[in-house]
């Protein structure tokens, strides 16, 4: 029988790859929609994409450092072995798209909204997502160093064996979010805890941070 205090998973689309066309990127132009692409061991570092679609496309073994993608979508696309050491995205829409096995530091997406998203098997140094929206979004054995969350709005979003080493959740709205199965270092902004599910091993390590967040005082009798 179903927990009925478990939280909603999220909802993510079945989709069947789309027949592609091989593209090396070199027509790529900021603001241009693009459908059915791959772009295969493609060098698009410091490409100034912003506000361009890319629709059932792929990028495999791409290098993305230094690309603007500011107001950019990425629509049931999927990026494979992607790396990036750095990546600007505010305003960006990841919707029904799948990132994988990739490696990125310092992401910024500030104000993006993510839908339908699958994260696996990634590395990530920095993700500001402030003020983002985050709905029906899966992270599967991710490592993020640091997470910014501050005044985002998630909803039925899942962290599966994943390691965040500094969440910031000031401000955030949060509703079926599961992080029981993730390792939770430091947490801050405890309030925006509200909404999520952790387990009775994270609510022990987290006991302190919280009778602290509480005013709470704890001592020997």
């Amino acid at each position: 029988m179903p927990n009925p205090t478990a939280p909603r998973p999220p909802k993510i689309p079945n989709r069947r790859p789309p027949a592609r066309t091989d593209s090396d990127g070199a027509s790529l132009l900021d603001g241009d929609s693009y459908t059915g692409e791959r772009y295969d061991r493609v060098d698009l570092s410091d490409r100034d994409l912003r506000h361009s679609t890319f629709s059932e496309c792929s990028f495999a073994g791409t290098v993305l450092t230094g690309a603007d993608l500011t107001g950019a979508h990425l629509v049931e696309s999927e990026l494979t072995e992607v790396e990036a050491a750095h990546l600007t995205a505010p305003r960006s829409l990841w919707r029904h798209t799948a990132i994988r096995r990739s490696r990125l530091g310092a992401v910024v997406a500030y104000e993006g909204s993510l839908d339908g998203l699958v994260v696996a098997d990634t590395e990530i140094s920095f993700l500001n997502t402030r003020s983002g929206t985050w709905k029906d979004v899966l992270l599967q054995r991710c490592v993020i160093d640091e997470l910014d969350l501050v005044g985002a709005k998630l909803t039925r979003v899942r962290f599966e064996d994943c390691q965040v080493r500094s969440l910031e959740l000031t401000g955030a709205r949060c509703t079926d979010v599961d992080l029981r199965t993730t390792q939770l270092r430091e947490i801050s902004g405890l309030a925006g805890l509200g909404g999520c599910t952790i387990s009775p091993d994270q609510l022990t390590d987290l006991s302190g941070a919280l009778a602290a967040h509480l005013g709470i005082s704890v001592a020997p009798a």
